[in-house]
């Protein structure tokens, strides 16, 4: 039998004598999204209570002080003291506040870890309700942190894979449910806005859930390593596909970093395609003091309190209201000219953006003529003729009205142009040097030695392995620089010196070019069998475990038009 719980020792939180502010009583400040139809909060972290919170922010989650190690890192002995602060807070401002998080892989209790299977659903029972005791009027619970990626060592306990695959996570909402009768129920996980195809396996843990009526809204993280380089158009087509559950959409950790010109840019094109998705129900940033932040270089607002570009542009932003605005004029324009085709490639505007028309002159300042409209930042221009050169701007348009044109750029299309340049170099980097464990890590960079412009739709990576059992493959992007949607993965057999498969990673025309003396960034590949058995890398024709940092690899292979341009096939 298992031992008599010990009383608990409780700390309970005083509001008195915090870093930022003493006494809390309800502002008089409007926060930045006051009179929205949803809302625009922050983090509350170990520091305190900012005086200058509820003038921008009007969501309460704690950044760590309810999360289960936080809370009972010595066993049966809880502190509730910076859960309390911050759900008191909330209380008085009239705040929603979120309960992050109950079952999570990362910051659980160390302890957790040596007991039975018994004793941790135990815990894992006494923790939930313990919490929804003292906090049962939370707006929203983040039940289940990060499934995809940091399962809990008690995961075993609570139901493990089961007949779902999900029984683990479908017995936390299930406990949830009871413990916290009166608030929404969430699932949390980062990856998601960057990649589709994580996307598709998120939804169905939330399918699953949502058959069983656990469910009630779908938390996505948005950090830096994700949003920075994620395109627009990827962005929407994963907000697309959680839509299609029926479920609303909370955006609940977002970041973004840069100098102030960088940062201030990035808000400016994505912070719009989240705020204004009619199924995006709010958004809540991780942090914005600079020097308090999870990472350097995200913060909004500095120690003294002067407003960085991008929280300038968030206050103007809603100043208007959050509606839709003419977008900006786009930036960058680049033309790389080939044979017979010009390859355009420009940044995103800002604001809601339907569509890019782009606009071409035989004269250097025109008159333009519009050539075709896109929805993505590149198009190729294939109605050209070698040895004349052509002028090109682009304008971004929404309901609202057009952008002006951008800066004039300016290509010569020749014969020979974009064909084969035998200056390409493929890297490779084992991500993963476990030889035996129930995933491949293989990540790659392309990097580009010759004199003209090569499109990465012409590319085609192979990396060759042995899949130790009749299994089929899954295949995922976990990042990429030039946005994983625009890579494509498949599985072929194939024979020779250790191998009998190789995935091969092929790209559309959204990934773009890499420039001359450019590179094509990180692109990172992750794989498993069907049933996440083992897999044995020590015979594997690619596998390299001692390249833990990017290397030039000739056992990996590259293709451009068909043709073998870098390493050897085994």
């Amino acid at each position: 039998m298992l031992r008599s719980k010990l009383v608990k020792v409780l700390a309970t939180a005083s509001l008195v004598g915090t870093l930022f502010t003493g006494a809390v009583s309800p502002s008089a400040d409007a926060a930045l999204a006051d009179g929205e139809s949803k809302f625009l909060g922050n983090v509350i972290g170990a520091s305190g209570i900012p005086s200058h919170f509820a003038t921008y922010w009007n969501q309460v989650t704690p950044e760590n002080a309810t999360k289960w190690g936080s809370v009972e890192s010595s066993r049966d002995n809880y502190n509730w003291s910076g859960a309390d602060q911050a759900y008191n807070y909330a209380n008085t401002q009239g705040f929603p506040f979120r309960f992050h998080t109950l079952v999570w892989g990362s910051q659980e209790p160390g302890w957790v870890s040596g007991l039975s299977a018994a004793e941790q659903r135990a815990e894992v029972e006494e923790w939930i309700e313990d919490a929804g005791q003292r906090f049962g009027g939370s707006d929203y619970i983040d039940v289940v942190n990060e499934p995809l990626h940091a399962p809990p060592s008690y995961k075993n306990a609570i139901g493990g894979d089961g007949a779902t695959g999900w029984d683990w996570v479908i017995w936390s909402f299930e406990q949830a449910r009871q413990a916290f009768p009166n608030s929404e129920l969430h699932i949390n996980d980062y990856g998601i806005i960057g990649d589709p195809n994580a996307t598709d396996q998120y939804v169905q843990i939330i399918n699953l859930l949502k058959d069983r009526g656990l469910i009630d809204g779908i938390g996505i993280q948005a950090h830096h390593f994700n949003m920075d380089n994620v395109t627009i158009s990827t962005m929407n087509q994963v907000l697309s596909k959680l839509t299609a559950t029926g479920l609303p959409i909370y955006v609940t950790e977002l970041d973004m970093t840069g100098d102030d010109n960088t940062q201030l840019q990035r808000y400016q094109q994505k912070f719009p395609v989240l705020w204004e998705h009619p199924n995006v129900a709010g958004v809540t940033l991780w942090g914005y003091i600079v020097g308090q932040t999870w990472r350097d270089g995200t913060g909004l607002i500095t120690s003294s309190g002067q407003e960085r570009p991008a929280l300038q542009w968030l206050k103007q932003y809603f100043e208007n209201s959050g509606g839709p605005v003419v977008p900006s004029t786009p930036t960058g324009l680049s033309a790389n000219a080939g044979d017979g085709q010009v390859s355009l490639n420009w940044n995103a505007s800002s604001g809601s953006v339907d569509q890019y028309t782009v606009k071409r002159s035989v004269s250097n300042g025109g008159p333009y003529a519009n050539i075709g409209t896109t929805s993505s930042t590149s198009y190729t221009d294939n109605s050209v003729s070698n040895g004349t050169t052509y002028y090109y701007v682009v304008s971004a348009s929404n309901s609202t009205g057009s952008s002006n044109n951008s800066s004039q750029v300016s290509a010569t299309p020749t014969s020979g142009g974009g064909g084969p340049t035998g200056d390409l170099v493929l890297q490779y980097r084992a991500a993963d040097t476990n030889i035996s464990d129930n995933q491949i890590k293989p990540h790659f960079n392309i990097k580009n030695e010759g004199n003209s412009a090569v499109d990465l739709s012409s590319l085609k990576i192979r990396y060759y392995f042995t899949k130790d059992s009749s299994q089929n493959m899954n295949a995922w992007i976990d990042w990429a620089q030039v946005g994983g949607s625009n890579i494509q993965t498949t599985f072929s057999s194939a024979s020779g010196t250790n191998t009998d498969t190789y995935v091969e990673l092929s790209f559309s025309a959204g990934a773009g070019s890499i420039q001359s003396n450019g590179q094509s960034g990180d692109i990172q590949l992750r794989m498993s069998k069907t049933d996440w058995s083992n897999f044995n890398e020590s015979n594997d024709y690619s596998f390299d475990s001692t390249k833990t940092s990017y290397t030039d690899w000739d056992r990996v292979t590259l293709y451009q038009n068909g043709t073998l341009v870098w390493g050897t096939a085994p």
